[in-house]
């Protein structure tokens, strides 16, 4: 998966609840939703020609009753809906349970395309004019969906999805404003906070007119919680940035070590300057376009002069495509 949607599968996972309450409301009753044992490593064949696919989220979660006393949660995240999803899903969920030996409840989350909200959606298999099994799964279409009936729930996972969503007549900066609002006032951890309101962050974009705009609401007296909420957030987005920094030094320090400690240490502060850089570039990438091409990534990574890397990470906020920046 590219690096945004490891992001994204960041916040699923980490509002794993919330998610099952908002798409499947007659469930979650019945699950003990505040304790998932996430499964890592979960690959299967994806199609017939032998290619394997490692699955988005899938979760043990134990019943209430414990009748049955596991169910498995596979969650796929889809930048688009595809037709062959429920084909997609009904492949999993047959190796699932094959391998674990309980009741599935499968759910596509779909960023963009799709049904609005969440349907109920259904694989017949047919032969000879007969039924004899009916898949169903939840889908949870983003982009046609509603942002007002979103931002009502209780969940906050649903304020931050809100981003993806129709405005509803808001502007830009308005629709910004209101997604962060319920988030910041909200009584959860901090770290929380931070990684809905990077949601927002990364899927309400705004232009500079736009952004003039945006710091005129959060002067108000009102939206003091959200400006506060808007530092911390650019605070520890820095913080990350040097993160990165730091950790490419120390790998180039290690290995120059091997050639000798002068040579090592001037190898190892260029590598880490320029991994740095790097990530830092994808991270301000993503933010400003949305999720990146496969290929545009690996183009980013493949950059070594470090002078290149700082060009291109100021003409980010000025650029209007990828294809402005050459990327």
């Amino acid at each position: 998966m590219p690096d945004h949607d490891q992001h994204f599968k960041k916040l699923i996972e980490t509002c794993f609840a919330d998610l099952v309450r908002i798409v499947a409301p007659r469930i979650a009753p019945k699950l003990h939703l505040d304790r998932p044992t996430f499964l890592d490593k979960e690959q299967f064949t994806d199609t017939r020609e032998g290619e394997h696919r490692r699955l988005d989220l899938v979760a043990q979660v134990r019943s209430i009753r414990g009748d049955p006393e596991l169910v498995i949660v596979h969650v796929e995240v889809e930048a688009q809906a595809r037709r062959t999803m429920g084909r997609r899903l009904l492949n999993y969920a047959m190796q699932l349970w094959l391998r674990h030996g309980a009741p599935i409840v499968p759910v596509v989350v779909y960023l963009r395309g799709g049904p609005p909200g969440v349907t109920r959606e259904r694989v017949p298999l047919r032969a000879f004019n007969t039924t004899f099994i009916t898949f169903r799964y939840f889908a949870f279409g983003l982009s046609r969906s509603q942002a007002r009936a979103y931002l009502a729930r209780p969940e906050p996972l649903a304020w931050a999805l809100a981003a993806l969503m129709q405005r509803g007549g808001r502007s830009p900066e308005q629709h910004r404003l209101a997604c962060l609002e319920p988030i910041a006032h909200a009584e959860i951890d901090d770290a929380r906070k931070v990684l809905l309101a990077s949601c927002v962050e990364t899927y309400v974009q705004l232009n500079e007119s736009e952004r003039e705009a945006y710091e005129t609401l959060l002067d108000r007296e009102e939206n003091r919680e959200v400006a506060a909420m808007e530092r911390t957030l650019l605070t520890t987005l820095d913080r990350a940035a040097q993160r990165g920094y730091a950790e490419g030094l120390e790998t180039g320090l290690e290995r120059g070590m091997e050639r000798g400690m002068e040579k090592g240490r001037a190898e190892g502060e260029l590598k880490g300057r320029e991994l740095g850089k790097r990530e830092l570039l994808l991270d301000l990438l993503g933010r400003r376009f949305g999720p990146l091409p496969d290929a545009t990534v690996q183009r980013v990574r493949a950059l070594t002069s470090s002078e290149e890397l700082s060009r291109l990470a100021e003409r980010v906020l000025d650029a209007r495509s990828l294809e402005d920046l050459g990327i």
